[in-house]
């Protein structure tokens, strides 16, 4: 159950007194368009310039991060000019299944950019809705190269809730692969070294539902903030396993394709790439790779998402990737997202092998007073937030 809160117990004046003419409320469905609005005209900036959308309904899209879920609003002359979201799900905490919340779809309009005092009052606002019933601790992630953001949240500023950094996390973006693969069979069906081990991959197993989200599970576990998974998690039909001769499971993976509910919008390039963008796309079409979209185009992509398998076989983790790459392929999906603790030694081999792109996140644990004990508790298990839920 959502905890409870109202829009007056969101702000402690009137809404006639307050004199700067900003109000926080927590948004309805009358709101979806504005702050769709909100997320298309407020860009990421790096090389190539993004923004992070949710189409065509903002709260249908919510429901990835939690299923318990509210969004705040700041209003300014009744446009939206700030927004973020606070929402729950059960996570593993060190080893154990707990409620932990998510802070995200943080976003400030870029004329209110320096405006502290918005951020300020936000979080006073988050802070009411998290004494109403909030877990003990939250987590969120921040892009490493957004450094306004990391100087203002790590500073811990009075009536602000404590950042406590606890990790890198690196998101690689692999490329499907080249048309021509498929007639060459270099990564179609199961490896040769699959077979020489007495293993084979399957695809559906409907009716080994529960099973799978037993086996994520147990695998899972083992990691901090590894969200919890149950039998109605698991899809098949985009699922991959890689099984014994004994038909024990050994490896999973899926494809969560969100495009029909978020899209990464191309928004600009950077000097070097715009440049080198026409000579790219023209070995992209003579190769038959992903091409680099045109402005106000989103990305073909979808995430490789509940993942399970041991540190010690690399090779079934790159198996089960190449098959999924297929699947890709044949889906019209360009690229596959996948995230892993910059400390995993699973991350140096897909580096290796696949030649991903990659970008770099922070992950912090987030907590008022009431939760300062068991964020200090947390032990040094590898951090698996599964990217698809950020």
């Amino acid at each position: 159950m959502v905890w409870a809160a109202t829009a007056s117990q969101l702000t402690s004046q009137p809404r006639a007194r307050i004199a700067s003419g900003l109000r926080f409320e927590l948004a309805t469905s009358e709101d979806d368009a504005q702050l769709r609005r909100l997320l298309r005209e407020n860009a990421i900036s790096g090389s190539i310039s993004v923004t992070l959308e949710r189409e065509p309904s903002f709260f249908g899209a919510a429901a990835v991060e939690g299923r318990e879920h509210q969004t705040v609003v700041a209003l300014e002359q009744d446009r939206i000019v700030a927004a973020g979201s606070i929402s729950a799900r059960h996570r593993f905490i060190n080893g154990q299944p707990m409620r932990v919340g998510y802070l995200g779809a943080l976003r400030l309009d870029r004329s209110c950019r320096g405006r502290s005092e918005i951020l300020r009052r936000g979080y006073d606002a988050f802070r009411k809705l998290h004494e109403q019933g909030g877990p003990r601790i939250y987590l969120t992630s921040i892009i490493a190269d957004n450094l306004p953001a990391r100087r203002f949240l790590e500073r811990n500023l009075s009536g602000m809730p404590t950042y406590r950094f606890v990790g890198e996390f690196v998101t690689l973006i692999i490329r499907r692969p080249a048309r021509r693969d498929l007639f060459f069979h270099s990564n179609v069906g199961t490896p040769h070294w699959i077979r020489e081990q007495g293993m084979d991959f399957a695809q559906g197993l409907k009716e080994r539902r529960a099973e799978i989200a037993e086996f994520l599970n147990r695998d899972l576990q083992r990691y901090q903030f590894a969200p919890v998974w149950s039998a109605t998690d698991i899809h098949p039909e985009t699922f991959q396993v890689a099984r014994a001769t004994d038909g024990r499971l050994l490896a999973c993976a899926s494809i969560w394709d969100q495009r029909a509910m978020k899209q990464i919008v191309v928004r600009g390039y950077s000097g070097q790439v715009r440049w080198a963008r026409p000579l790219v796309n023209f070995w992209a079409a003579m190769s038959g790779t992903p091409r680099l979209p045109q402005v106000g185009a989103p990305l073909s992509y979808a995430f490789i998402s509940h993942l399970a398998m041991s540190h010690d076989q690399p090779r079934l983790a790159e198996g089960l990737t190449n098959s999924l790459r297929n699947f890709a392929l044949t889906h019209g999906i360009d690229f596959l997202l996948v995230g892993f603790d910059s400390r995993d030694p699973r991350l140096a081999y897909f580096r290796g092998v696949l030649r991903p792109r990659e970008y770099v996140s922070r992950i912090y644990v987030v907590h008022w007073e009431g939760g300062a004990a068991l964020a200090q508790s947390l032990d040094d298990r590898l951090l698996a937030p599964e990217v698809a839920t950020l």
